[in-house]
């Protein structure tokens, strides 16, 4: 595959180059931002880092008066 000056620098600039390889519509990125965002494609591998990040967060004692919003809403 051959890229365009136009693509070779966005590459080089750590953008992403839309591509096509034979009828498939793909992205090209830097090897090294791919690795950074690896673990967002792997999904599944998220799971536990999401659940963690917001169990404080719903489990707050504040978060209570969140579930009780409609009842101490203000007319």
């Amino acid at each position: 595959m051959e890229l365009s000056a136009e693509q070779l620098r966005a590459v080089e600039n750590g953008e992403a180059v839309p591509v096509t390889v034979q009828h498939t519509k793909c992205v090209l990125i830097r090897a090294d931002i791919y690795e950074r965002v690896k673990v967002l494609i792997e999904i599944e591998e998220t799971y536990p880092l999401i659940d963690e990040t917001f169990r404080e967060g719903w489990e707050a004692p504040g978060m209570a008066d969140y579930d009780r919003y409609d009842e101490w809403k203000r007319p």
